[in-house]
């Protein structure tokens, strides 16, 4: 079975998703983020601040490479994995990826008390959500062999629905 490859907005439930998708597929989980700052060896928001955002994206690349080349895995990846075309080949080409969508409300919630978000430290960190969002939605649609609205459904739930879809 190819890697399965969660991608998504900020809080649209990657993570604690994919650790309830791996544990129904008996599949291994990677978090891509939490992988960054081990190589790194300090958090995502100290790299934005030092380093910026070209130099993330260029650690973020390498290791989904990396992680790329095992299999079985369900990969939590960073909001802007689509950015980049050879982010979106290397997924296509080792599993399938799966869009998590939220509704800008949601995603709010559920990253608005968090300060570990770099591209939310602005003076209207709402307003930016809501423009990454408009930005990378249509990115997400074209990339996704599917995807899954998380609004309201416990993770296990979200990985059951994506469990459904994987058997058709």
């Amino acid at each position: 079975m190819p890697n399965l490859y969660l991608a998504g907005m900020m809080g649209a439930g990657k993570s604690v998703t994919g650790r309830a998708l791996a544990a129904l597929m008996s599949y291994g989980f990677v978090d891509l983020d939490s992988e960054i700052e081990k190589k790194e060896g300090r958090p995502i928001t100290a790299i934005f601040s030092s380093e910026g955002e070209p130099y993330f994206r260029d650690v973020e690349t390498r290791v989904l490479r990396e992680f790329s080349l095992k299999e079985r895995q369900v990969v939590s990846t960073g909001g802007g994995i689509v950015l980049r075309d050879e982010n979106v080949e290397q997924m296509r080409r080792t599993g399938k990826v799966i869009f998590l969508e939220a509704s800008l409300p949601v995603l709010w919630e559920r990253v608005c008390q968090n300060k570990n978000r770099p591209l939310l430290n602005t003076p209207d960190p709402k307003g930016s959500l809501e423009r990454i969002l408009k930005g990378r939605e249509k990115r997400y649609k074209a990339t996704c062999d599917f995807s899954v609205m998380t609004d309201g459904l416990s993770p296990e739930s979200v990985a059951r629905q994506i469990m459904g879809h994987l058997k058709q």
